[in-house]
């Protein structure tokens, strides 16, 4: 079927032969001939300008207009699509790191607890270990560390401990291949704990008194540091290097401190003590030896104590019962100040007397 234009263009082509044939046959003016031609082929083609021009097919118009706008809409759709996944990736791997085991190859360590590892695929990332707590190697505020001593001595005392840690950690862990327990990402830093050999590595820090337990987690290991005395926990403790001696007395010296007990010091007496030591190589009669206190707070010792070569004393602040190795200031509150003193322990027949200052 002819479109509308065509069929216009056709009845301007009979209209012009028909003027012809007629100027022809009745011998009319060549004007008028020209005029009728022209009539005709003005109206083929205001015809074709009106009439709108069809598509070849019913469906390619809407055909065309439907294929621009999916093409534009695939296109944002996929890039957005590309968009969300990687960002679902992101939080998948994330997820992945939290909730299960991966291992990883430690390739740093700074600070004492901030370990940097390589993963599986190649990611470096760096977290703090979870649950302790392990001083700079510039110190840290002895008030973080519940019964070390306060002031510049503890201070000092846990920048070494920290020192002491970074070689440890970094001897014992670069290289080595560990599992990553659990990501913390928090509101902080991310925490991880991490595992070696099936071993807790966290777990060991604070066993080895490396470090403080921050939670409930590792509490047991901490109170088996404390108790032994181990890494920062020394730092709760003054030992003289080298005893300080103005007594002739060649065997008897105080050979250790321990003036701030965790907690409370006033809840914790017999936790707040000084050690007598006999380094000589005879026994010492201690009956008219007595302990002073920087405040001028005064322990007589009984008649008849004595202590052998080797043998040590320890002198409690707080009540209880007197052993062979124990006795018991009885004091009602704490005598020992937490950051500096100096203790005098007098021989009372001679007057010589040991010092001890921290």
């Amino acid at each position: 079927m002819l479109s509308l234009a065509s069929f216009a263009l056709v009845l301007a082509l009979v209209l012009g032969a028909g003027a012809y044939a007629v100027a022809r046959i009745d011998a009319l003016d060549s004007r008028a001939l020209l005029v009728v031609a022209a009539v005709g082929i003005a109206v083929g083609g205001a015809t074709a300008q009106v009439a709108p021009v069809a598509p070849a097919e019913p469906t390619v118009t809407g055909t065309a207009a439907s294929d621009r706008a999916p093409e534009s809409a695939d296109f944002d759709a996929e890039g957005v699509a590309g968009e969300r996944h990687g960002t679902t990736d992101a939080i998948a791997a994330a997820t992945e790191s939290a909730s299960s085991p991966a291992n990883a190859t430690v390739v740093g360590v700074s600070g004492g607890d901030w370990v940097t590892y390589r993963t599986e695929s190649g990611d470096r990332r760096t977290v703090r270990l979870a649950g302790v707590d392990v001083p700079d190697t510039g110190g840290a505020d002895p008030a973080r560390f519940e019964g070390v001593l306060t002031g510049s001595r503890g201070r000092t005392c846990l920048a070494a401990q920290g020192r002491r840690a970074l070689i440890d950690a970094r001897g014992t862990l670069v290289g080595e291949t560990v599992t990553v327990q659990s990501v913390d990402g928090g509101a902080g830093a991310t925490t991880a704990v991490l595992t070696r050999d099936g071993r807790s590595i966290n777990r060991r820090f604070v066993e080895r008194g490396v470090a403080r337990a921050t939670d409930g987690r590792y509490a047991d290991a901490e109170r088996a540091a404390r108790s032994a005395d181990r890494g920062v926990w020394a730092c709760s403790t003054v030992e003289p290097t080298p005893p300080r001696r103005e007594s002739s007395e060649p065997g008897i010296r105080i050979a250790a401190v321990h003036p701030n007990p965790p907690g409370d010091d006033a809840a914790a007496l017999t936790d707040e003590y000084v050690v007598l030591e006999n380094a000589g190589e005879v026994t010492v009669d201690l009956s008219n030896w007595y302990l002073v206190d920087g405040d001028g707070k005064t322990y007589f010792f009984f008649d008849g104590r004595t202590l052998r070569p080797g043998e040590e004393l320890v002198v409690h602040v707080g009540t209880g019962q007197d052993t062979d190795g124990h006795v018991y200031w009885g004091a009602s509150s704490p005598v020992l100040d937490n950051d500096h003193e100096t203790l005098k322990l007098v021989d009372g027949d001679s007057e010589r007397t040991v010092r001890l200052s921290y």
